[in-house]
């Protein structure tokens, strides 16, 4: 009868469970999207103010591609203007149209990069002629 050296046995189950352990920690961190931080685009100036509208620009924000803009006439958002709720513009400017003569707008954007969003901007405003 063969003797069987326990010492032996157990070390070398140990072994296979920990590289057994190591190679699923390893497949799970590779299957792992890392979390994309974007930073909040920069506001500048309105320009082309008319009766009915305005023109938002904006610095891009390296990586983003594209933005999200907000427009509302409540400085807390708590309603938007039809079709300026999270509206996807791209590039560093956008045109709103469509508002009524004399009244104040309040707006900010998100930039995007993949799924990811980043803040809010700060909040502007501007009003029409």
């Amino acid at each position: 009868m063969k003797k069987v050296n326990h010492n032996t046995l157990s070390n070398r189950l140990s072994l296979l469970l920990l590289l057994c352990a190591m190679l699923f920690v390893t497949a799970s961190c590779e299957d792992d999207e890392p979390s994309a931080v974007v930073a909040a685009p920069t506001v500048g100036n309105v320009s082309a103010i008319t009766a009915s509208g305005f023109t938002i620009n904006w610095t891009a924000v390296a990586g983003a591609d594209k933005y999200l803009l907000d427009v509302s006439t409540s400085n807390n958002f708590a309603t938007t203007v039809t079709g300026f709720s999270k509206k996807e513009v791209t590039g560093t400017s956008a045109n709103v149209a469509g508002l009524t003569t004399k009244t104040k707008y309040y707006f900010r954007l998100y930039a995007k990069k993949g799924s990811a969003t980043s803040a809010a901007s700060i909040t502007k405003d501007a009003t029409t002629l």
